[in-house]
This record gives C-alpha cells, sequence and structure tokens, in this order.
C-alpha cells in the first residue's frame, strides 16, 4: 500500500509512470516505483505481475505522423556547396 499522498497511481493505470522512486541505481539503469515498476533507462518497464512494457521514448520517430521523419526512408537531405 502507498504511503504517499496522493497515492501513488496503480501500476495498471495510464499514468503508472508517475509514481514516486523509492530506489534508484542510475549506474545500473533501472528505478523501482512506489507502485512496484521497475523502470529502465530505456524508458522499458517490468510490471509486478512479470509483464514487461517495450522502451517507449516520446523522441522515437512515428512514420506517418507529421513532422515525424523516418531515417530509413527519407531522401537524401539537399546541402548547397558553397
Amino acid at each position: 500500500m502507498c504511503p504517499h499522498t496522493p497515492q501513488c497511481p496503480e501500476p495498471s493505470g495510464p499514468d503508472r509512470e508517475a509514481a514516486r522512486t523509492i530506489i534508484s541505481h542510475p549506474e545500473q539503469g533501472w528505478s523501482l516505483l512506489c507502485n512496484g515498476i521497475v523502470i529502465f533507462e530505456d524508458t522499458g518497464e517490468l510490471l509486478p505481475g512479470g509483464a514487461t512494457i517495450a522502451p517507449h521514448r516520446p523522441t522515437d520517430l512515428v512514420p506517418g505522423i507529421a513532422g515525424c521523419v523516418d531515417p530509413l526512408t527519407a531522401p537524401p537531405s539537399r546541402t548547397s556547396a558553397a
């Protein structure tokens, strides 16, 4: 049970990453949140029941979204020669 006020989000909630950090090991790349989730520096997660969530960085490119460019399929950039 979470001792914080307000209580930390449940591990099944969409805001689960907002729980407070209770143990941090940045040298190993992981932290344990109050709700039992182990969160990794690559944004992957290990949930209390053993399920995993793949890394999901907000900076990852999403093909088909306006403003995002997939570097593997984008045409070469043109630079002007001086």
